[in-house]
């Protein structure tokens, strides 16, 4: 296996607050794998089958309020860990798990991590504080999103994915983007197009390029 980037995994706040032994025994257990895009590494209703890290890419956790709806719960990057709930309580998966593009993922399976529970009794409330955590995410994100009128909603999106891409321009389909958002395809694209009107954005084929990154700043304060 190649070895685990331990750096990266100790600056998630939640990963890097954990005891440095009880880090130890989590990162003794783990497997490491590369998936490739679209990859549902589990989905909605299965077993749980423990913890999940990534280590590179970008894994989205999505669920289905309605039939024929999507919509992104929580975008996990490099150095986050989910799959925390299901292990907690051992019901089944609330989403689906998928890498947005090429990931490399870190898994801890359900039984491995029981037995180390077991010996090590803290470990519950180390998972469970990360399940807190993400809570009070997935509550933010409906709280600054999903409340606001949809051209704020896909403003605040489209500017953090450029952040992190660390340039000027996306790569995404308009599902995904509407999946994060939570408004139909349709919707989007009616948005998308206002935007382009005004001279914020400039779409292309599966590619949408900021070309007045203040204007899209303005837009996302509402």
């Amino acid at each position: 296996m190649a070895p685990i980037d331990t750096g990266r995994l100790e600056a998630d706040a939640w990963f890097g607050a954990v005891p440095a032994a009880r880090r130890t025994l989590l990162l003794a257990q783990a497997s490491v794998r590369t998936v490739a895009a679209g990859t549902r590494l589990y989905g909605v209703g299965d077993p749980p089958d423990g913890l999940w890290a990534v280590l590179d890419g970008q894994v989205r956790l999505i669920g289905y309020p309605a039939v024929g709806a999507e919509l992104v719960v929580l975008m996990m990057g490099p150095g986050t860990w989910f799959g925390e709930l299901s292990t907690l309580d051992a019901g089944p998966r609330p989403h689906d798990a998928i890498a947005f593009g090429a990931a490399r993922v870190l898994h801890i399976g359900i039984e491995a991590f029981r037995r180390l529970a077991a010996a090590t009794p803290e470990l519950w409330w180390d998972i469970a504080l990360l399940a807190c955590a993400h809570q009070r995410a997935s509550l933010a994100f409906m709280m600054n999103t999903l409340s606001q009128p949809i051209p704020v909603r896909l403003a605040r999106t489209l500017g953090g994915m450029v952040r992190a891409a660390g340039g000027d321009s996306v790569a995404l389909r308009q599902e995904d983007i509407a999946a994060m958002i939570g408004v139909s395809r349709q919707t989007l694209n009616k948005a998308l197009k206002a935007m382009e009107r005004e001279g914020v954005i400039a779409l292309a084929y599966a590619r949408i390029r900021v070309v007045d990154a203040e204007g899209l700043r303005r837009l996302g304060k509402g």
